[in-house]
């Protein structure tokens, strides 16, 4: 039986008693008979010790001992010694005392791994179970070739006998772990250094990591989708780039850009053939029940190989190819559906002014958008755009469902995944069924919208008309593309004597092209009106395409001195501004065929 105790971390005190039978064999002498045989004997001791190191101490010792007889003690006395202690088990490092303990581990999802720097993949309980304090304690984590470097997981100065902590574990994983396309266990070392007694020791723990599959995501927080959608994904540009210039090609020049390009898009998705499937294993309208389990999420080129997803799926991949080609998108992901949406390229004041049902968009951060189902692809562009107003409309009270998440924003918390192991390549639709969905969709579009607005100054005329209500009526089909239609208005207007019929007469002949024509149109109205800033700048533009540089300068330089507001619109014009703001007054108007200045005054 032992006791020992540390009253400081280098001193050790240390007493003990044993007892038991033994074998005596003693002479006779003067003092006791001869004896020979067993014998009952016990003894004691104490010890002293000063550790100079783990492997090394001194220990001072006495003791008292007695050999008994059958009636008195053959043996007793009393002992004192030095001993040298040189621990050979600990030298070059030795076994540690440390105990540990994994806690609270979970698995880990792989479009999130560099999240695990500063989220715990697992907790470690690491007790002090050596002889003495340690200090300068530090943890790290490695997996090998799935991490990039150690993670630093926690420093303790100081880490007392017999007390224990706690330590996140952390780590540096790679996108290596994006290859998973399963659950998949690696193996990771938890390594612990630290000093005890001035002495550099090491200890390590072998961890199990498990990842799940790259699909795998859960809806507690829909910024999660921005993990899926990466403007970059080369199998999305194969398409979406072919798809936007056949849009850029056949566009009207004075109907909203981003309008154009989402319904091509849509479209375009429509005629390579994506369609809705619900996910066999677990669907949208389950996982979204349960926002804490696991859901498949998958990827817009998965969805491009198998040409079909869920409604999420869906939605992703149109979010994709509208952020591919610059265009912003957002996701609201509700109980029955997802709705991916786009904002319009114009203001929400022009928007009120100009669409006819304004019920049709969701108005939400200073932007218009457009909600389209994504589940009725199928159905086409126009029906998808009324089923997301109808949804979102339904939910709309409760701000806690109805959200939209921008995909910018989305991006700040989950970083866009490139998978650098994909190698797929969509296969193009034909530009003639590109170009007919495109057409079909957006004249549908046009009538939609135009004939309420036609029907309704139609019914303001008085007679067959005056020059300003035919002018009115010629604006409405040019702002819609419907050029034939506005040139005969504007004509009727200008042969009542409506005098801004000839600068509108003049805008139609521009976005056709026919820039002598439409020069000659804004002279005339110049020559009857002399500060009439449409026409003034509409000429300007008119010799800018004819290259006549110099006069275009000279007739900017009068709009501006006229109306600031007006000529930063169309900075391009001038030979005096810097690149990059000519580049950005080209987008505001329309890449240089569109955003015309229309004349409604007398």
């Amino acid at each position: 039986m032992a006791f020992y105790a540390y009253p400081t971390p280098r001193l050790l005190l240390q007493a003990g008693a044993s007892g038991g039978l033994g074998y005596a064999n003693a002479p006779k002498s003067s003092l006791s008979d001869a004896i020979s045989g067993s014998a009952l004997y016990w003894k004691a001791k104490a010890e002293l010790g000063y550790r100079f190191s783990p492997t090394f101490s001194i220990l001072a010792n006495a003791g008292y001992s007695q050999l008994l007889g059958t009636e008195a003690a053959l043996y007793k006395g009393i002992s004192a010694g030095i001993v040298f202690n040189l621990g050979l088990d600990k030298l070059g490092g030795g076994s540690s005392g440390l105990s540990t303990e994994i806690q609270k581990q979970q698995s880990i999802l792989p479009i999130v791994y560099y999240k695990n720097d500063k989220t715990p993949i697992a907790y470690l309980n690491l007790s002090n179970g050596e002889s003495a304090e340690i200090r300068d304690v530090k943890v790290s984590f490695a997996a090998g070739a799935y991490t990039s470097r150690e993670a630093e997981c926690g420093a303790y100065p100081l880490i007392r006998r017999n007390k224990s902590v706690v330590v996140p574990i952390y780590a540096n994983f790679n996108d290596k772990v994006l290859g998973f396309s399963e659950t998949t266990k690696l193996q990771g070392d938890i390594r612990i250094e630290y000093k005890i007694l001035d002495s550099q020791r090491s200890a390590s723990k072998v961890i199990t990591v498990v990842f799940n599959n790259r699909n795998a995501a859960t809806w507690a927080d829909d910024r999660v989708i921005g993990a899926f959608i990466s403007p970059q994904d080369p199998s999305m540009l194969e398409l979406s780039k072919y798809i936007a210039g056949l849009v850029r090609v056949h566009s009207r020049p004075e109907i909203d850009k981003n309008l154009q390009y989402g319904m091509g898009l849509f479209e375009g998705l429509r005629v390579y053939g994506v369609t809705y499937t619900p996910d066999p294993t677990i669907p949208y309208v389950q996982a979204r029940k349960d926002s804490s389990s696991l859901a498949y999420i998958q990827y817009p080129y998965q969805t491009l190989s198998y040409k079909s997803g869920d409604s999420d799926a869906i939605a992703l991949t149109m979010a994709e190819a509208l952020e591919s080609v610059a265009v912003p998108a957002a996701i609201a992901a509700l109980p029955e559906d997802v709705i991916v949406a786009f904002p319009l390229d114009m203001p929400e004041a022009q928007a009120r002014t100009t669409f006819s049902n304004l019920g049709n968009f969701i108005y939400d951060s200073g932007k218009v958008w457009v909600p389209l189902r994504a589940s009725m692809i199928r159905d086409g562009f126009l029906r998808s755009w009324q089923a997301g107003v109808e949804l979102w409309q339904a939910h709309a009270q409760d701000k806690t469902t109805a959200k939209l998440v921008q995909i910018d924003e989305a991006w700040k918390e989950y970083l866009p995944i490139a998978l650098a192991d994909v190698d797929f390549k969509p296969t193009k639709p034909t530009e003639d069924s590109v170009n007919l969905a495109f057409e079909n969709v957006l004249g549908r579009f046009i009538t939609a919208e135009v004939a309420p607005k036609v029907d309704r100054l139609k019914a303001g005329f008085e007679g067959a008309g005056t020059g300003k209500q035919h002018n009115s009526l010629g604006i409405v089909y040019a702002q819609y593309g419907l050029y034939a239609e506005a040139k005969a208005e504007f004509e009727q207007a200008a042969n009542l004597g409506h005098l801004p019929a000839l600068v509108n007469l003049a805008n139609v002949a521009f976005l056709l092209k026919d820039y002598e024509t439409a020069a000659s149109y804004f002279e005339k109205a110049l020559a009857t009106q002399p500060g009439n800033k449409a026409a003034m700048m509409g000429l300007a533009r008119a010799r800018y395409e004819l290259d006549a540089y110099a006069e275009a300068d000279d007739l900017f330089a009068r709009v501006k001195s006229i109306d600031p507001v007006l000529a930063e619109h169309y900075a391009y014009l001038s030979s005096k501004v810097d690149v990059g703001q000519a580049l950005r007054a080209s987008s505001a108007a329309a890449d240089r065929g569109g955003g015309m200045t229309w004349d409604q005054e007398e």
